[in-house]
């Protein structure tokens, strides 16, 4: 793997977006192509971590090294049993924890992050069926869900993560129900205590705001239901982060390398665009690391 460009995003204090680019970085892999990415935040310290092919396995990098000024440093590369195309970071019981999915598999893998000993082990499997599209961790309150989404299908249903008696970790089905085929690009954020995410529909050429009802055995709700424009439905990422007060933005990115950078309306109705700029074309995968004051945006390509 190579990257095109690693970018530093900042939100201004009058709410202008500052870009910068850093030194080129190249991810050290033998393996084919990164299929996704997450990170994990322990003790103020970020650690990227990327699902690679061929073999599979997770490369696990520390995010930034401020004694070092170095990005996406390579501490360890641990081998896994199945490909993965979702990886997703999420905290429970005080822990940093990992869980992945491939749309071929039936089941949600779930590992321990250890950041002393930088290990990954693999702690349970959950059976949720093929197909899935989007797997996504949430939280409302104190308890820690996922939600999977089957665009082909429109089968949606939510998890709730316990831990039982006698296990570290399980997940049981508290909701589930059949949205409209062919939304794709869910982004999710907080605002409040609320959660929410923006989607996009392919079938129905439709932009959804929505809102994930409080209750455990509830879905969700639009709380914005629009046309999508031809720009929207040409993106191939979308991609929420946040500034330091915690107001949430999404950015976008198109194959020809436009990107544009935007705020959500505070009644969460609508969005401003800050900010267009030309990055490079068909990037294969946008790896997003929020730090505590600024936004690391890694631009990954295959080589070849």
């Amino acid at each position: 793997m190579n990257t095109n460009t690693l970018i530093e995003v900042t939100v201004l204090p009058d709410n202008a977006l500052q870009l910068t680019t850093l030194p080129t970085v190249h991810i050290a892999s033998q393996c084919e192509a990164v299929t996704a990415s997450a990170t994990v935040d322990v003790n103020g310290i970020s650690f990227s971590i990327f699902a690679q092919k061929n073999p599979d396995s997770l490369m696990v990098c520390r995010t930034y090294h401020a004694e070092k000024n170095s990005y996406f440093e390579p501490v360890v590369a641990i081998p896994v049993n199945e490909p993965i195309d979702t990886l997703q970071g999420f905290y429970f019981g005080g822990q940093p924890w990992l869980l992945s999915y491939h749309h071929d598999a039936d089941t949600v893998h779930f590992y321990r992050f250890d950041s002393e000993a930088v290990t990954i082990t693999p702690v349970t499997s959950i059976r949720v069926g093929k197909g899935f599209t989007t797997v996504q961790p949430l939280y409302y309150r104190n308890d820690v869900f996922f939600v999977a989404y089957n665009k082909d299908t429109g089968d949606v249903v939510k998890f709730q993560i316990v831990a039982p008696a006698y296990s570290p970790l399980y997940a049981q089905k508290t909701w589930s129900a059949t949205w409209a085929q062919g939304w794709t690009r869910f982004s999710f954020f907080r605002l409040g205590a609320e959660n929410f995410f923006i989607k996009t529909n392919e079938k129905y050429l439709k932009v959804n705001i929505d809102h994930f009802m409080d209750n455990i055995d509830q879905g969700s709700h639009p709380v914005l239901n629009q046309p999508a424009s031809a720009e929207m439905l040409s993106l191939t990422k979308v991609q929420t982060f946040y500034d330091v007060h915690h107001n949430p933005y999404f950015f976008t990115y198109q194959p020809k390398g436009v990107m544009t950078f935007n705020r959500f309306d505070g009644d969460c109705e609508g969005w401003a665009l800050m900010h267009t700029c030309q990055q490079a074309a068909n990037i294969s995968l946008h790896h997003t690391a929020q730090l505590e004051k600024r936004l690391l945006i890694l631009m990954l390509q295959s080589e070849g």
